[in-house]
């Protein structure tokens, strides 16, 4: 089939208008009405909606907002979801190259032992190892990249120490800050997605 000339420059503006799709891999905090917060990843996203990753069902028409570690927020309605996938479709164009230089931004701003990450509230029992001491302590909140717990009396900043949560790898960290009974903790490896996104569903099925 041949084109006129007319048509070839149609068939250019049409593909000129049309959304451009950008492979990514964002982690986000995705919020969905009614129920807790999940963690979720971006795997492609367009001026007119994204496909998420996340082990949370989400149903046709679902409306979720999808917070990043840059602070902005993508919302839309869930057009379609499939075996741990949805596509959603925003409910007004975003900006696409502002998103990812606002990720890349906050990134940078973060990086070193352990990229910042989203963090979930949670509070169950864990322990540490410290200097060869056992010591039970409460998790309160965790990130692919840390976690905060409660104790009487925290280990100094920058202790190395191993953090055992039921469910989850353990963890060897370092302390980030202390105080009389808190501590903030950084992984030296992050804890994968499919870990973590599991693990976290488990828990709000709990709660």
């Amino acid at each position: 089939m041949h084109l006129t000339q007319n048509q070839t420059a149609e068939a250019d503006l049409a593909l000129d208008r049309a959304p451009r799709t950008v492979t990514t891999l964002l982690v986000g905090k995705l919020f969905s009405r009614g129920s807790a917060e999940h963690l979720c990843r971006i795997r492609n996203i367009s001026m007119t909606g994204m496909m998420l990753e996340t082990h949370h069902t989400l149903g046709h028409g679902s409306w979720v907002t999808v917070e990043l570690r840059s602070g902005d927020r993508l919302e839309g309605s869930v057009a379609w979801s499939s075996e741990g996938r949805a596509g959603v479709e925003f409910a007004q164009a975003i900006d696409v190259d502002h998103i990812l230089a606002q990720a890349k931004a906050s990134l940078e701003r973060f990086c070193g032992p352990a990229p910042r990450a989203p963090r979930f509230d949670v509070e169950c029992a864990a322990r540490i190892s410290c200097f060869g001491r056992y010591i039970d302590v409460t998790l309160e909140n965790v990130s692919q990249s840390g976690a905060r717990i409660a104790l009487p009396k925290p280990p100094r900043e920058d202790t190395e120490i191993i953090l055992s949560v039921p469910g989850l790898p353990s963890r060897r960290c370092t302390t980030r800050w202390a105080t009389e009974d808190k501590a903030g903790l950084i992984f030296l490896e992050p804890i994968a997605y499919n870990d973590l996104g599991p693990w976290l569903e488990h828990c709000n099925l709990d709660s």
